[in-house]
This record gives structure tokens, C-alpha cells and sequence, in this order.
């Protein structure tokens, strides 16, 4: 088990993680463009819908976001090689970005149908939460409580 390998697998998820977040950044900036100058119709049903799902859905994926990757993170072996533990946080990570991802994409649907820009306000919220669970060296050996010979290696790749 190489540094160099170790470093490449903490690279792929912080590659994951930032192509996440700019595919989401670039359908939000697409939707906004094609949206512009259109009226929200107050009284559409769908918008009435989409007002309790939009928020209910986006807090539901931030709780379970987190109640996966906890369970996840806490799932896997001590005794597990260090590029295996780096692959379960990333895979834990994944499945927490993507519970957030589909939030917004419902929050942008939502917006896109609807043209009701109140939605963006979730989608922001959103945003900021996925900013909360980007990948780093610290948040890894914390939350697989990596031993101190371990945390040395991540830190110095």
C-alpha cells in the first residue's frame, strides 16, 4: 500500500464530490435561464404540491443523508487495510451526496415547472449542506477514528 495510492483514492473523492456539486451548480444555473421572465401562477395546484414536498423532501434527505453515513461509517472493520476504510468513507460519502443531490434536482424540477423562485431558497439551504460534507483528511480519520500511525499517513499525502 503505496502513498501514492493513498492519495490517488482520497483525490478520486474529492474529484466525485466537486463533479457533484458542479453538475448540480450548472442544471440550477440552466434552469434559471430558462425560467427567466416567466410568472409564478399562484394558484397552480402543482405549485401548492410541490410547497410541502420540496421542503419536506429536502429535510428528510439531510436527516437520512446522515443517518446512512453514520451507520455506514460505523459499520466497517478496524482491522481493514487503509484503502479499504478510504473506500468506505467514500462510499458512505457518495450515498449522502446523492440523498442531497436528489433533493435539489426535485427543488429544480419544482422550479422548472412551476417558475416559482421560492424553491431556489431550498436549493440553497441544500447547497450549503453539501458544502458542509465535503471529503478531508480531518473528517476521515475522525470519523473512522483512525489510529495514530494511520492519521499520520493520511495527513502527510
Amino acid at each position: 500500500m503505496g502513498n501514492l495510492e493513498i492519495a490517488n483514492q482520497f483525490r478520486v473523492t474529492k474529484t466525485i464530490y466537486s463533479s457533484i456539486f458542479t453538475g448540480m451548480f450548472v442544471f440550477l444555473t440552466f434552469v434559471i435561464i430558462i425560467i427567466q421572465g416567466d410568472k409564478a401562477e399562484g394558484g397552480n395546484d402543482l405549485d401548492k404540491i410541490f410547497t410541502i414536498i420540496v421542503p419536506v423532501f429536502g429535510l428528510l434527505s439531510m436527516f437520512i443523508a446522515r443517518m446512512i453515513y453514520n451507520r455506514m461509517i460505523g459499520n466497517y472493520s478496524a482491522e481493514a487495510d487503509l484503502i479499504r476504510k478510504i473506500m468506505r468513507y467514500r462510499t458512505a460519502k457518495i450515498i449522502s451526496w446523492a440523498l442531497v443531490e436528489a433533493a435539489c434536482l426535485l427543488a429544480l424540477i419544482a422550479t422548472m415547472f412551476t417558475s416559482n423562485y421560492l424553491y431556489i431558497v431550498v436549493i440553497i439551504f441544500l447547497f450549503g449542506y453539501y458544502l458542509m460534507l465535503k471529503p478531508s483528511k480531518e473528517s476521515l480519520i475522525r470519523d473512522l477514528h483512525l489510529s495514530a500511525e494511520e492519521s499520520d499517513i493520511i495527513l502527510n499525502n
